[in-house]
């Protein structure tokens, strides 16, 4: 079921950020720098559930676009840190109501006491993910 709904999600969202050019992993990527900026590659891949790999791909693309900046941390001369442009922030502002739009679409018709058990509960799962995988914080929900 996790699975499936998973799929739903990702399939609306694509289609909903089409109108910024936007994947769903960007948009993720944009959301978690505008919660935690100044995060580097590795903390960034995991918070947004893609590899590291995936991530350098991801950041290379917004920082082409100009909706995020890496700098050099300066205790640390290998590692970047990415924070959201004025355009970044301006872009993830516009689409933000679009997502926000299909979470309530995806909640119609379900009581408020329902929703707060699924938001205790996959809070919980994600929680118990991320100290399995040893991350200090949960990665943030979508």
């Amino acid at each position: 079921m996790i699975g499936r709904v998973d799929r739903g999600i990702r399939r609306e969202m694509r289609a909903r950020l089409v109108a910024w050019e936007l994947t769903v992993a960007e948009f993720t990527t944009l959301s978690v720098l505008e919660a935690t900026p100044r995060l580097s590659n590795a903390q960034l891949a995991r918070r947004a559930l893609v590899t590291p790999q995936s991530m350098i791909e991801i950041l290379a693309g917004l920082e082409r676009r100009k909706l995020v900046d890496r700098q050099l941390d300066p205790d640390h001369g290998r590692i970047l840190r990415a924070e959201l442009t004025a355009s970044g922030r301006r872009l993830l502002a516009t689409a933000h109501p679009a997502i926000a739009a299909l979470q309530d679409e995806i909640f119609a018709g379900v009581s408020a006491e329902a929703r707060r058990a699924a938001a205790t509960a996959m809070g919980a799962a994600m929680a118990h993910l991320s100290a399995r995988d040893g991350l200090a914080t949960p990665p943030p929900p979508g």
